[in-house]
């Protein structure tokens, strides 16, 4: 080391007064520079942990809810929808109400009721 970097030191550490001030004063300046560097490492952590979860979040919620429980099974029969007959049709009004079937030029069937409330008390139109 240089004389002259020997008497600088010598200067500022000469006597025990000074010596303990200026090791104090290191010693607060190291510390500060010791808690913000805690700091900002833990910021940038937590920063990357919260970006993490709510990337987890965006991607679990435009995920397809999982069918819990499977449909009951019901016989084919029952699912497939099938035309009434002519005959069926006109069995499902009581015996003594007056109902015709009548087939127009175009092919459509349509029913009849000779007597007007009949015809307001079985056909309901939505």
């Amino acid at each position: 080391m240089k004389p002259e970097k020997q008497q600088l030191i010598q200067d500022l550490l000469g006597d025990e007064g000074r010596r303990e001030i200026t090791l104090l004063a290191g010693a607060r300046i190291l510390r500060r520079r010791r808690h913000w560097r805690v700091l900002t490492r833990s910021l940038a952590m937590a920063l990357v942990v919260t970006a993490t979860v709510l990337s987890l979040e965006r991607v679990k919620s435009r995920r397809l809810p999982v069918q819990t429980s499977l449909p009951v099974s019901t016989p084919t029969a029952a699912v497939q929808p099938r035309s009434l007959t002519d005959d069926e049709l006109l069995a499902l009004f009581p015996t003594n109400t007056p109902v015709g079937l009548v087939t127009l030029a175009d092919g459509k069937k349509r029913l009849i009721f000779p007597r007007p409330d009949d015809e307001k008390r079985f056909v309901i139109r939505l």
